[in-house]
Parts: structure tokens; sequence; C-alpha cells
């Protein structure tokens, strides 16, 4: 009996912790949007010396630039079937940072963090 409780206990206990398929994708989205709010309003200067990364292009809008950054490619292979030849992609994240110029000067402290907008496989962003 005491046993029985004891399994019942352990496996409500385990099943607390689940999340389903849905759930966690959700809960990695929201933390690194998290993450990627609180660059708003530092500097591009200081979002490439804690992160790394370097933009690779930029271009001009109405209220400032967009700072586009790009990952290494990750790829991804589906194994091949009786029907089917193995089929590999590759995969990019995409981080565009929108900034307004705070200073006359054309460098990265020049440049204050306003927003910004991913696509692909962004979930190993270093931020």
């Amino acid at each position: 009996m005491v046993t029985q409780r004891l399994s019942s206990v352990v496996a409500l206990s385990v099943l607390a912790g689940c999340q389903t398929g849905a759930e966690y994708p959700a809960d990695v989205n929201a933390s690194l949007n998290a993450r990627l709010e609180a660059y708003n309003g530092a500097t591009m200067a200081e979002f490439q010396a804690r992160t790394g990364m370097l933009p690779v292009d930029a271009y001009p809008v109405s209220e400032g630039q967009v700072f586009v950054f790009r990952t290494d490619p990750v790829y991804m292979t589906l194994p091949a079937t009786h029907v089917t030849p193995a089929i590999t992609r590759s995969a990019q994240c995409q981080l565009l940072i929108r900034a307004v110029r705070v200073r006359p000067q054309r460098v990265a402290d020049s440049w204050k963090i306003m927003g910004t907008q991913r696509s692909g496989p962004c979930n190993n962003l270093p931020v």
C-alpha cells in the first residue's frame, strides 16, 4: 500500500514537470524574446561586445538603420527510406536589429537599439 502511494506520488511529480510539444518551443521563444528585449536601449557596441556577433549587412530605414546578423548554417538531414533518398537542407538564423542614431558619428556607440526581429533557427543565439 505504501509502495503504491509512493509510486503514485512519484508519477504525479514527474508529470507535473513535463511540458507538451507545444509548450517547450513557446517557452524557448519567450526566453529568447526576453533576452533580446533586454538589449533595447543599449548601443550596438554593447550588443556586439556582449554577444561577439558582428553585422553582416545594414540598410537605412526612415527612423534609422537596420543591422543584419546571421548565424552559421544548421544542416538537417532526413534519412532515406525505401522510396526517397536522404534529404539535407540548411537553415540559418537571421536577426534584424533596428537602431536609431544618437550621436553624429557613424560608429557602433552611435546607434541605440530600438527593437529586434528574427527568423530561422535562432535558439542558439549568444544573447
